[in-house]
């Protein structure tokens, strides 16, 4: 036998890939013939005879091809041969077929029949299994029978199961019909049974304490069976053991018996007593259900199921529904619904904070948030916030400084202030365990609505001339402080996407608007109180501005300078403004307002005294001495560098203490037409860096000791 060379493996793989062992497909042979053909033909075409390097190369594909169609050739002629051969077979096999197809169908449907015979008979032994067992003790085996008729996690070993896709109407419904039947029984046994034990353990009884008094291992283990068997026998009864534990004969019905109809403990005006009771009957028996009852359900297949929360869950299903009830004659009354609201936040908290209650799960909230009773909530809300708010700006100490100990003693903070903060606070805290994030954004603008109430009030304050500058900005810069701060939490952060969207290109804060506002007006008052205060030092400046300065004697080099006596009353008004300010303003208030103050004062000492004086060597020595080590060193308490406030006057003193020479070289090159680049690296080269050359000239030439021609 031949070996095969590698082209004719491919080809051979091509036709097994192509045809195989499907007859059907031999026509795609002379598919594969031509395909090569044509491609042999590409290939040839692409040859060039005409270089004497591929001749013997082309011989030799040549002969490969020739090979290959030679083998092709016989593989199509062996194939045309058993597809003649297979033809026949199939011809002489349908025959057959037609005639003995009706005997087929009659065992087809003869072998359904007897499936058919055969599920009956099970139904039927089930149904007497069932019967017999019953009334018997062995709860397991009662389960397990029924598990054969209907398993919700195991459908393909239950005969309801196997029914799912069978065409036959009348048998699905017979064997639903059974197992409905049974389903009824077996509960009906179960919980009768559940019942009569939760009885003997005295189960939600008043003498009966969980915690400290435990029920027998016999009927633990009695109950964790039964508890397994309603578990099992279908998932509609998963909630019967907890809806169970919480209404039959016992917290249900106790729960009823008391609040409501006519007796004393039920009362609209102490929606409390119901909610202690209800958080009283958790405490003393939620983690003894879990660890009770949760093997029970794991063993059942209700892996997800917490049994500790659905038994919560039942509990707080009374409250529900009990406010239900009330909550509309409630509603009627502002003073039993505002304390109807306080109630039933607190009840919210302590069942999230003490059970790990779920937001998810149904809760009283639910129905205090219904629509009406919402805008409701919502209105007595604005109208308490704003008398609230009333009473905290005319009240008879608003206005005084909280104790410093109590908060951080930079931040002078008016006591109406943080009271307000602490009513926005006090908002947040109640709307912030509702669920839904359109109610808790309705909320949020009412905080808005009341910043903004908050800080018109402070501007009428203001304007009327009730309170002066200092109070009303350290109280809008608390404000302003404690917003941007709320801005960054994640309670806040959560509503700004619920109100712009997850997409929003940029994560702003929700307060953004109101504290710009604020901002605004911080701004404006520190400006107009840093005014008022160097107007008053301007006051005291005339006999200092107007000193003898071009005429100035020469100091006695061993005596020490001292401070104009002209600037004493101008020294000591900016001494006394200073200090007030430190002491009445807010850290970073003070610290804007400093600026501000050096920056007006440096610009009116250039423009009011520079410009409009000459200076003799021993004029601008003293004006020297009175900046840098007096006002410079006053402003030096409360900053660390002073020079930087003061940077007119600091180059000022430069220009007019520089040596006479370099003086006369300066104002040369900076008259002498030379570029600007030269001119400022000429003053670079003396610090000097916050004037342009014609301000350095004119500078320059309030000097006695340079001549003009």
């Amino acid at each position: 036998m031949r070996t095969l060379s590698t082209t004719e493996e491919r080809i051979l793989q091509r036709i097994n890939v192509e045809i195989g062992n499907d007859f059907k497909k031999l026509h795609r042979a002379a598919i594969i013939a031509e395909d090569y053909e044509t491609r042999l033909k590409n290939i040839a075409n692409k040859f060039s005879y005409d270089q004497e390097n591929n001749a013997s190369s082309f011989k030799t594909a040549f002969e490969h091809q020739e090979q290959a169609s030679e083998s092709i050739n016989f593989q199509i002629e062996k194939l045309n041969q058993f597809s003649e051969k297979l033809s026949h077979r199939i011809e002489k096999s349908n025959k057959a077929l037609e005639l003995v197809s009706n005997d087929l169908e009659q065992v087809r449907q003869l072998q359904q029949l007897a499936g058919y015979l055969r599920i009956i008979e099970e139904i039927k032994e089930l149904n007497n299994a069932l019967t017999n067992a019953l009334n018997g003790r062995d709860e397991i085996k009662i389960i397990n029978l029924y598990l054969n008729l209907y398993e919700e996690n195991n459908t393909e070993h239950c005969i309801l199961g196997r029914l799912c896709n069978v065409n036959a109407n009348f048998l699905k419904s017979f064997a639903n019909s059974t197992a409905t039947y049974w389903y009824g029984l077996l509960k009906e046994r179960f919980v009768r049974e559940f019942g009569a034990l939760l009885k003997t353990i005295r189960w939600g009884q008043k003498d009966q304490n969980l915690i400290h008094h435990k029920p027998s291992e016999d009927n633990i283990t009695k109950a964790q069976i039964l508890a397994e068997c309603l578990f099992l026998v279908s998932s509609i009864l998963t909630k019967n053991v907890t809806l169970f534990l919480n209404q039959t004969e016992a917290y249900g019905s106790k729960f009823m018996y008391h609040f409501t109809g006519v007796k004393q403990t039920n009362r609209l005006d102490k929606p409390e007593w119901f909610y202690t009771q209800i958080l009283n009957w958790g405490k003393e028996t939620h983690l003894f259900v879990g660890q009770t009852f949760q093997p029970s359900a794991v063993k059942a297949g209700k892996i997800d199921f917490n049994i500790r929360l659905e038994f919560l869950r039942g509990l707080i299903q009374l409250t529900i529904e009990k406010l239900a009830t009330d909550i509309e004659e409630v509603s009627r009354d502002e003073n039993l619904f505002a304390h109807l609201l306080d109630e039933t936040l607190a009840f919210e908290a302590e069942i999230k904070e003490n059970f790990g209650y779920p937001t998810s799960f149904p809760s009283a909230i639910c129905v205090i948030t219904q629509p009406v009773y919402l805008l409701k909530w919502i209105s007595l809300e604005q109208r308490f916030c704003a008398d609230k708010m009333d009473a905290i700006l005319h009240a008879e100490n608003s206005w005084i400084v909280i104790d410093p100990n109590t908060l951080d003693d930079d931040l002078k903070i008016p006591k109406c202030a943080d009271k307000f903060v602490c009513l926005l606070e006090a908002i947040k805290d109640r709307y912030y365990s509702l669920i839904q994030p359109g109610h808790q954004l309705q909320f949020l603008d009412l905080q808005l609505k009341l910043i903004d109430d908050f800080r018109r009030r402070l501007v009428q304050l203001h304007s009327n001339g009730v309170i002066e500058s200092i109070p009303i900005l350290n109280a809008i810069n608390y404000v302003k402080m404690v917003l941007s701060e709320w801005g960054e939490n994640i309670h806040y952060l959560h509503l700004h996407a619920a109100l712009v969207g997850p997409n929003a290109e940029e994560v702003n804060s929700v307060f953004e608007h109101p504290v710009s506002e604020l901002e605004h007006w911080t701004q404006e008052l520190l400006k107009n109180l840093a005014t008022k205060a160097v107007n008053e030092i301007k006051a005291k400046s005339m006999a200092y501005r107007h000193d003898g300065w071009p005429n100035m004697p020469e100091q006695n080099s061993r005596e020490p300078f001292i401070l104009s006596p002209s600037a004493g009353e101008m020294f000591q008004v900016m001494v006394t403004i200073l200090h007030n300010f430190e002491r009445t303003l807010s850290a970073n208030l003070f610290n804007l307002t400093l600026r501000i103050i050096a920056k007006q004062i440096d610009d009116y000492i250039l423009d009011s005294m520079v410009m409009n004086n000459k200076f003799s060597p021993a004029g601008a020595a003293q004006f020297n001495y009175d900046m840098t080590r007096n006002m410079f060193a006053l402003f030096g308490h409360y900053s660390r560098r002073p020079d930087l406030l003061f940077k007119k006057i600091h180059d000022a003193n430069k220009l007019l203490n520089i040596s006479r020479g370099t003086a006369l070289l300066l104002h040369e090159t900076l008259n002498s037409n030379s570029s600007l680049e030269d001119e400022m690296k000429a003053l670079r080269e003396l610090g000097i860096v916050n004037f342009k050359p014609q301000t350095c000239i004119e500078i320059l030439e309030r000097r006695t000791d340079i001549r003009m021609h």
